[in-house]
């Protein structure tokens, strides 16, 4: 480990950004400064200088990159102005709201808590913590701050929805509605609210909601990107009363809009698989790590194929924790990528693989709360296998195979919160990153990874006991008959499938898209010419 560096050493980096305007890496550098050198007298007045110079610039920059979705930037300022001024409520609220955003719920939660200490009455705070503290599998504490938040304004429709989602999470549809409806009537046009209510109601026994839905249709403007949640909430209605031609006009429509908005740029995701495909080529093995009783279970898949039914089932074997979609791994491996591309030679070494393992065992220790066997279900770590497996030797990877139209169905017709499903909206679009979902399997299966599992989804509907087996011992936990109940686990699910997994197993789910299978050619095509279905 290296040495701190010395104050003066410091102190001369921190003027040369400052000369350079580059005020959040003056910042940060102050900061570790004054938590080597609490006392530095010469730190102290550093940072009141750029108190002075440095907090209005910040404040724009932040803003700027905040307007253009661009979180790591916005984050980075943010964190610099906080740390300026950390009484600010505005500026904490920002970088708490940011963090979750990016998928950093603990960061998040220090954050609110932060500001909490100060402005312990603060409603928006409050909702932050809360959230945060739901995506940190803590759903009594997130209770408590929304039931704290909805005391000091009974009528916040943000406090109610939120209380909403924490009881869907749970399974407790009933309640979910009814914090939703109370949402509504003080917020009638909220469209987000509208989609939200949807899911936790059977269209098939009621109309009172799905006219409420057609009524706001006829006052919004149908070409406005925000209101696609409308158009898929009427989608989901119009589909439980068998109105399947109506419904699916919704749903092209709902997806138009979230497509303008999405702004898909599939370069995006091919261009971490080409670097990737050119450092693990040339470096096909590496030398672990000396493992820890840290045992973490990653399932893996297109979203939509069975991963929170995977989740809930290993959530049913003593001690394992599940935490849903963690951005972990991602957010890691992304930050090794970048340094990589830096580089004149791209290539991985040992160095960076001991750095990733100190960030993932960081990382997931904010989530471990019940020992060391956490699930980690975020569908899209298929693409970072074989980091995990370099980083992670004690890990266990699930990855979860299944039919195609299926799968590209169930991402079309579902409605997802959130920037990292993008691919979804426009069949095209569907096909290749399915595409590049099954060249990325192909690839890391050519090295034979022994932590790694592919498990197919339906052979996990139709023959459960004995596939749940296998899973049981790949990832050397002990087997018991509560596995084929995963609707009695009681984590939460705070993903599309919140409902479905509520259900006991079912092998009916392929067969869903048939209602639709003359609107659905234009998908089975595409699927066809990348040559995922065959002709």
């Amino acid at each position: 480990m290296s040495k701190p560096l010395k104050a003066d050493v410091i102190l001369s980096k921190v003027k040369k950004a400052s000369r350079e305007r580059d005020w959040a890496n003056a910042c940060a550098l102050l900061q570790q400064i004054l938590h080597q050198y609490p006392n530095n007298n010469r730190a102290k007045k550093a940072r009141q200088e750029l108190r002075n110079n440095a907090l209005p610039e910040l404040r724009s920059q932040a803003q700027k990159f905040l307007s253009s979705n661009a979180h790591a930037e916005a984050e980075r300022h943010l964190m610099a102005a906080f740390y300026l001024s950390p009484g600010d409520l505005t500026l904490g609220q920002q970088l708490a709201h940011c963090q979750l955003e990016m998928g950093q719920a603990p960061a998040a939660s220090d954050t609110a808590s932060k500001l909490l200490e100060t402005h312990p009455n603060d409603i928006k705070v409050l909702n932050i913590n809360a959230r945060a503290l739901r995506e940190l599998g803590q759903p009594e504490k997130s209770r408590t701050h929304l039931l704290a938040a909805l005391e000091l304004s009974p009528e916040d429709p943000a406090t109610l929805n939120n209380l909403g989602i924490l009881e869907r999470s749970l399974g407790n549809r009933t309640q979910a509605a009814e914090y939703y409806q109370r949402a509504l009537n003080f917020e009638p046009d909220n469209v987000s609210l509208h989609q939200n209510m949807s899911q936790v109601i059977d269209y098939s026994s009621s109309d009172d909601h799905l006219n409420e839905m057609l009524g706001l249709l006829n006052s919004v403007d149908r070409k406005d990107p925000k209101n696609a949640p409308l158009f898929f909430a009427l989608f989901k209605a119009l589909d439980e009363k068998d109105r399947c031609v109506e419904a699916f006009e919704f749903l092209e429509q709902g997806n138009r809009l979230a497509a303008s908005q999405a702004n898909f740029d599939f370069q995006k995701h091919t261009i971490p698989f080409a670097l990737t495909k050119a450092i693990f080529g040339t470096e096909r093995t590496f030398e672990g790590p000396t493992e820890s009783d840290f045992r973490p279970i990653f399932v893996t898949g297109l979203p939509r194929s069975g991963t929170t039914l995977v989740e809930g089932m290993l959530s049913r074997a003593h001690g394992v924790q599940a935490c849903g979609e963690l951005s972990v791994v991602p957010r890691a491996v992304s930050q090794l990528l970048r340094r990589i591309m830096n580089r004149p030679v791209k290539s991985l070494h040992a160095e960076d693989i001991a750095q990733l393992r100190d960030e993932l065992l960081h990382g997931f220790g904010r989530y471990a709360v019940q020992g060391n066997r956490l699930v980690d279900k975020m569908p899209l770590n298929f693409r970072w296998i074989g980091y995990i497996c370099a980083a992670l030797p004690e890990a266990r990877i699930i990855h979860i195979s299944r039919e195609p139209v299926p799968v590209a169905w169930s991402l079309y017709k579902h409605f997802f919160q959130g920037a990292g499903n993008d691919f979804v909206h426009r069949n095209e679009d569907i096909s290749r990153f399915m595409l590049l979902h099954s060249n990325y399997l192909s690839f890391w299966k050519s090295f034979n990874f022994d932590q790694m599992i592919d498990v197919n989804y339906e052979d996990l509907v139709a023959r459960p006991a004995p596939t749940t087996k296998q899973i049981a011992l790949a990832t050397e936990l002990k087997w018991t008959e509560d596995w084929l109940a995963p609707e009695r686990a009681a984590n939460q699910v705070l993903t599309a499938s919140a409902d479905q997994v509520r259900r006991p197993i079912y092998t009916n789910s392929n067969e869903g898209w048939k209602r639709y299978e003359p609107q659905l050619a234009p998908l089975q095509q595409s699927l066809k010419s990348v040559g995922l279905l065959k002709a």
